[in-house]
């Protein structure tokens, strides 16, 4: 299925390598069109961190600035939709602002969940044609998506005193639930080692310290 999180990854990866014989190419100057390929030049703020690749042509791109880009039409053109994002431009140290990484959904290909690099996260019901924000006041490890269904998320937080300049005593980590799309979480483990959503649709598979 071409809009789940799986095939998006595998999608990226396939792109990380035809950009790679691009530049193979290049070093060789061998004429692209001679051999078949479209080249298209796509200028961004920095270099690209992660990619998603949706049904529809839809691309979302990521850089390493935190810069979130999206194509409608397979990648040709890329609008950098970081207005679209609200308070995507606001920082509260020590964190940062903009998008940190890019969670599409198995259960939906029309969804993706968009973790930001401070306590503001976002979320699309339609491939990026709009934003939701989602303000929870906290920041995140690292999320989980379900892969039957689409509301159900799975994230690590580490604890405010883990951010702290002068950190005493142990750094533990919450493993957190959503039911919501992300609206909102609950604790449901606390010092979470590793985790994932389990075989059947109920189920979570952890690792805690005790």
């Amino acid at each position: 299925r071409n809009g789940g999180g799986g095939m998006a990854r595998r999608m990226a990866g396939l792109l990380s390598v035809l950009l790679t014989l691009i530049g193979l190419v290049v070093a060789e100057g061998i004429d692209c069109r001679s051999i078949g390929l479209r080249v298209a030049e796509v200028y961004m703020d920095g270099p690209i961190k992660d990619i998603v690749w949706l049904e529809g042509k839809v691309v979302f791109a990521l850089t390493t600035k935190r810069t979130l880009y999206r194509s409608s039409d397979d990648g040709r053109k890329f609008t950098n939709v970081m207005s679209m994002l609200q308070d995507s431009d606001t920082s509260d140290p020590p964190f940062h602002a903009g998008v940190e990484a890019m969670y599409p959904s198995d259960a939906d290909s029309k969804r993706l969940f968009f973790q930001g690099a401070g306590k503001t996260h976002w979320v699309t019901y339609d491939r990026g044609e709009s934003f939701i924000r989602r303000k929870l006041r906290m920041p995140l490890g690292g999320v989980k998506m379900h892969k039957t269904r689409g509301d159900y998320l799975l994230a690590s937080r580490m604890r405010d005193r883990c951010y702290a300049p002068a950190r005493a005593g142990e750094c533990d980590v919450d493993l957190l639930v959503s039911y919501d799309f992300g609206s909102s979480f609950r604790r449901a483990v606390r010092r979470v080692s590793q985790y994932d959503w389990g075989p059947s649709e109920n189920t979570v598979i952890y690792s805690a310290f005790p």
